[in-house]
């Protein structure tokens, strides 16, 4: 049996959590969990659904795909993001899987106007904290790996923090799930965490069951302004894009392509 990445990575994640914790206590993350005021709303910025909205990606590396900019910079590529369009980022802060930092975040953060999501594989109130201190104005909360009353509990930190949640999905089941919280904010994964596999037809499908008022964004495998109007046609304009952005040598103008054609 093929191994399951996301399990070996949540199960790294609960002991970097408890080393993390043993640093710098929960307390200290509370109290620092204010001193951002520049709060950002994720939901207003892809609200619109008369354009395309992409929450572009700053991403070092991938457990299946190793380095992929190893050496970026945070700030100028956030930068170039704006420049090119982007409704949001997206900053990829796992260290040990995606050589990321919230030092990444917080740079990101300060060079640019619009929301930060921190996405990671967050587990525990104390990465909620973390996050809030650290600058982010959205997390990222995945579905397969959080039972559904935790789920519930870190949406509603999330909004005790002035903070938002993309609730990530791949399945059916992740979906209901999701919907159940009263999520406004549904990311839909291409790409199933376990394997490592991607078939963007899947956010195509799983969008259909997503209600109105509800915000769906696809992740994963869009590479391309094919891929967008692929799924334009499925009535998902909101887009999560990773490494196609950052592997590219102008991410500004690839991004202007990908919105404008």
């Amino acid at each position: 049996m093929a191994e399951d990445i996301l399990e070996k990575i949540v199960s790294h994640k609960k002991e970097e959590i408890h080393k993390a914790m043993c640093n710098t206590p929960i307390q200290e993350l509370k109290a620092a969990a204010g001193n951002w005021k520049d709060n950002r709303s994720l939901y207003r910025a892809l609200k619109n659904p008369g354009q395309i909205h992409v929450i572009a990606e700053i991403k070092r590396a991938s457990p299946s795909r190793g380095d992929i900019r190893g050496d970026l910079d945070p700030a100028a590529l956030a930068g170039a993001y704006e420049r090119g369009g982007a409704s949001a980022l997206s900053v990829l802060t796992d260290k040990t899987f995606f050589k990321g930092s919230l030092n990444d975040l917080a740079s990101a953060k300060r060079a640019v106007s619009i929301p930060v999501l921190r996405k990671d594989f967050v587990i525990s109130e104390y990465q909620v904290y973390e996050s809030a201190a650290a600058g982010a104005d959205a997390v990222l909360l995945i579905v397969r790996i959080l039972p559904q009353r935790q789920l519930e509990q870190l949406l509603d930190l999330c909004r005790e923090l002035s903070m938002e949640a993309l609730v990530e999905v791949h399945t059916r089941a992740d979906l209901e799930a999701a919907l159940k919280t009263g999520a406004d904010l549904i990311g839909i994964n291409n790409r199933n965490l376990a394997s490592f596999e991607t078939d963007i037809n899947i956010a195509a499908e799983m969008a259909k069951a997503i209600g109105p008022g509800k915000i769906a964004v696809a992740a994963s495998g869009i590479s391309s302004r094919k891929h967008i109007e692929q799924n334009l046609k499925a009535k998902i304009s909101r887009f999560l894009i990773g490494e196609s952005l950052v592997r590219s040598d102008d991410p500004e103008t690839f991004l202007k392509h990908l919105i404008n054609g």
